[in-house]
């Protein structure tokens, strides 16, 4: 049984590597560095390749245990028979005797008490095992995962991004980080602010309203601003767009441009108030969800959040939801990261960003405005 305990110990080991894996965030912690988060990335994917590879150790090992466990069993099921009959046979290994020597009783029916004592132990270690896969799984260990992060943030450093403390409705101590960027589809210019963006998964996006209203995440990474500091953005004074980039795992894009966009406060359940006119190359998913309240699973109307692993302008339940549990392309049913009009309900998306900007920073056009109180504060 010390083979089995042994992969056993390695099971917990890795189990505790994994949660360090799992790096807690804060909204509130200055951007990383191009640098940094390159650096970051490749550190990553290394030790998400040196998770994989002890996964396959593992699963080797366990394999060969089960193999090797469940032939010796049977075999000595077979000799003790004849042992018990006509005494042990010469062609009987040494550690087979030693093995027999520790069944007290010489009848079939202790071998087969230990044989399945045996295979029970060994069966809980497979468990075991398969909760380490689904583990690495949730860390985004797939070669897949660790390539689409590293061209995202290397994307992301061409993008010009900024963080800066931001007051859009100048309240007292009312100041906030924001990170603004250039859009990826050039027409529509820069000084977008974000306050949503995923791309690996390793943020986990199924909060309490708290967390929503607040905000989570890393500005180097994956984010939510917080629902209290969009409202305070949208309701500052000039009318916001919203543009929305979407990208699956084949690493095709596409975007939602809607000309008007405005929330409600919390004493309205942040309702999704204004949605104007969609344009764009992934189809007007959003729609549906205008004049919907923002729901989370300990602050909802519906089942939607619970069912659906998410937080969302629900409507019974949606077209679009960017808030769901981080899967990895095609699913067998209606689940993870979905734009129904971009890839349909049944393929969980790789990367979203949402992001607002006052429409007088750009005029129809195509002269990109100014606007003083998107400019780094001092």
């Amino acid at each position: 049984m010390a083979a089995s305990r042994a992969v056993v110990t390695v099971l917990v080991l890795l189990g505790g590597a994994i949660k360090g894996y799992e790096a807690s965030f804060n909204i509130g912690h200055p951007f990383r560095t191009a640098a940094l988060i390159a650096e970051s990335s490749l550190n990553t994917a290394q030790m998400g390749l040196q998770m994989m590879d002890l996964k396959l150790h593992i699963d080797q090992s366990i394999e060969y245990l089960w193999i090797k466990i469940h032939t010796v069993l049977e075999k000595l099921l077979t000799e003790k028979g004849v042992a018990c009959e006509k005494g042990l046979q010469q062609n009987v290994s040494a550690r087979d005797e030693e093995m027999l020597e520790l069944i007290p009783e010489c009848t079939n029916q202790d071998i087969d008490k230990l044989r399945t004592d045996v295979l029970e132990e060994l069966k809980a270690v497979r468990e075991g095992q398969m909760r380490v896969s689904e583990r690495l799984g949730n860390v985004s260990s797939s070669r897949e995962i660790k390539v689409a992060r590293l061209a995202h943030q290397l994307r992301e450093i061409s993008l010009n991004g900024q963080v800066y403390m931001h007051n859009p409705d100048d309240k007292v101590n009312g100041s906030f980080f924001v990170k603004s960027t250039r859009a990826a589809n050039r027409a529509y210019g820069d000084d977008w602010i974000v306050f949503q963006q995923r791309y690996d998964g390793t943020v986990d996006f199924y909060r309490n309203w708290t967390d929503y209203r607040e905000g989570f995440g890393d500005f180097g990474g994956e984010f939510w601003l917080g629902l209290e500091k969009l409202y305070r953005l949208l309701n500052s004074g000039p009318r916001y767009e919203l543009l929305i980039e979407l990208e699956d795992f084949q690493g095709v894009t596409a975007f939602e441009h809607y000309d008007d966009f405005l929330i409600g406060g919390e004493g309205d359940n942040y309702v999704l108030k204004k949605l104007g006119k969609p344009t764009g190359t992934a189809g007007d998913s959003f729609g549906i969800h205008k004049g919907m309240n923002f729901s989370t699973y300990d602050h909802k109307t519906n089942d939607c959040p619970t069912f659906y692993h998410g937080a969302w302008w629900f409507l019974e339940c949606y077209d679009a939801h960017l808030n769901a549990e981080y899967l990895i392309g095609k699913q067998s049913s209606r689940r993870g990261i979905v734009w129904h009009k971009f890839r349909g309900s049944f393929e969980s998306l790789q990367a979203t960003k949402m992001m607002v900007r006052p429409v007088s920073l750009i005029d129809r056009n195509g002269n990109h405005g100014k606007n003083e109180k998107l400019r780094k504060e001092p």
